[in-house]
């Protein structure tokens, strides 16, 4: 099975966008190295290559514009044993100098793929470092004197160990990433693309003219340089290190083993200050701390104080590979900001189970509705740990875990802070689970068949 799950008719790249062969032949090589997917990370940077993530099983990674090459080199610092593929625009390049320039003196073991289409596309056609300087653009119409941001040469003074540039419509595209992918230490190679919406029309440049702008520019095409790797700085004495390849989970000592179905995904939806990101946290740490997988994953806004606060938990009792929440067995819903991040809720089956906040107006759904007063579940625990009381309502009432296994974990595990308040809640949704929770909370249960 590929690592890339989708046909290129189903990116969401424009027609003739060379992203889609950029990402072909990717998967391509990682598939004829035999490198399997829980051995991959792809980190993603910002602009239209940012939204390839989505079409991969594999780990992902997606930040800042500019700084993927920095979540990268950390990520394969912690974990040597994963191959780290860094996917970037020229404009990302041009934004994270520094820190591309620094990780290739380093010696990092990552791998850069930048999909070079000589303008920032996403944005609108804008004038990069890549450039050429008789290139237009929407914001250098006349072209620009300024000279040509030569990637190769900059990685290669920097130390790189295998630097490599081509057009990403060439054949030969894949065995250059396979050659990357395979070179120990830090490795760049400069894929020429063609983006059809903005520079291509405004510059009449084809695929087949990728070849002759690059003899044009002086930039030759093929391998630039191969050289010794940089080995990588030890971390200093006493620092956190990385846990040993393919090892089990760690289990906390006075944790309680929990027995646990398959893969279960979990999605809860709320607001800011509604605590939401921690209450799957603090489940999250029980699971694994009884010996199972756990995966969460956030979506919230730069605002943070403000608007939806939507957190999404995998637990297993295998390697998570997958971390996308696709089919999620519960789903909260606690808040309207929750509820409009989320939408239509027509894709949940009778097999889900929904619990919302009785106030809300839900859209229509076949899934199992139970319906619940939070406002009086807040004013039991407090209003930052009612999130934590439905989560657990929803675990047990669902059948997923033992009440009584659940609190001896929880009572194991949890420390810090905000244990007591943690524990109180977690208690008090057990309670109100076991009472017939409609009932205790003065909810209205519905039962959709």
């Amino acid at each position: 099975m590929s690592v890339l799950t989708v046909s290129r008719d189903d990116m969401c790249y424009c027609p003739g966008c060379s992203h889609a062969a950029v990402l072909e032949k990717l998967a391509a090589a990682v598939d004829r190295l035999n490198i399997p997917p829980h051995k991959l990370c792809l980190v993603s940077d910002i602009g239209c290559i940012g939204t390839a993530d989505r079409y991969f099983r594999c780990h992902t990674f997606h930040g800042l514009h500019g700084r993927s090459f920095t979540y990268a080199e950390g990520i394969k610092r912690y974990r040597p044993d994963l191959t780290v593929v860094v996917l970037v625009g020229d404009g990302g390049c041009g934004i994270g100098t520094a820190h591309l320039v620094h990780a290739a003196r380093r010696g990092a073991g990552i791998k850069v793929l930048v999909c070079n289409n000589f303008n920032f596309g996403m944005t609108g056609g804008q004038h990069s470092p890549t450039t050429p300087g008789t290139g237009r653009t929407s914001t250098t119409p006349d072209g620009t004197n300024d000279r040509v941001f030569d990637l190769c040469q900059t990685a290669t003074l920097s130390g790189a160990a295998y630097v490599a540039r081509c057009s990403a419509l060439d054949a030969c595209a894949t065995d250059y990433i396979a050659a990357a992918l395979q070179t120990p230490g830090f490795a760049l190679l400069d894929l020429w693309e063609i983006c059809t919406a903005y520079y291509m029309p405004a510059n009449k440049l084809s695929p087949a003219g990728l070849r002759g702008l690059s003899a044009e520019l002086g930039l030759d095409f093929g391998v630039r340089s191969v050289g010794s790797p940089r080995p990588t700085a030890e971390p200093p004495p006493g620092a956190r290190r990385a846990p040993a390849a393919d090892t089990e989970v760690q289990r906390h000592e006075n944790a309680q083993p929990l027995p646990w179905p398959r893969r279960v995904e979990i999605c809860v939806a709320g607001s800011a200050g509604q605590r939401i990101r921690s209450a799957v946290g603090v489940i999250g740490e029980v699971a694994v701390a009884g010996g199972l997988h756990a995966a969460q994953l956030d979506d919230f806004p730069i605002t943070v104080r403000r608007g939806h606060s939507i957190s999404n938990l995998i637990v297993d009792r295998d390697p998570i590979l997958y971390a996308g929440v696709d089919h999620p067995a519960l789903v909260l819903i606690l808040s309207d900001d929750g509820l409009k991040r989320l939408g239509d809720l027509s894709a949940l089956g009778p097999e889900s189970l929904l619990i919302a906040d009785a106030g809300l107006s839900l859209p229509a759904t076949t899934a199992r509705v139970m319906r619940l007063a939070t406002g009086d579940i807040a004013k039991r625990v407090g209003a930052a740990a009612m999130a934590l009381a439905v989560l657990t309502i929803g675990l047990v009432r669902g059948g997923w875990i033992d009440a009584r296994l659940l609190a001896t974990a929880a009572e194991r595990s949890l420390g810090g802070r905000y244990r007591d308040a943690n524990l109180k809640a977690i208690q008090t949704g057990i309670e109100l689970a076991a009472a017939g929770a409609e009932r205790a909370a003065h909810a209205v249960l519905t039962v959709k068949e």
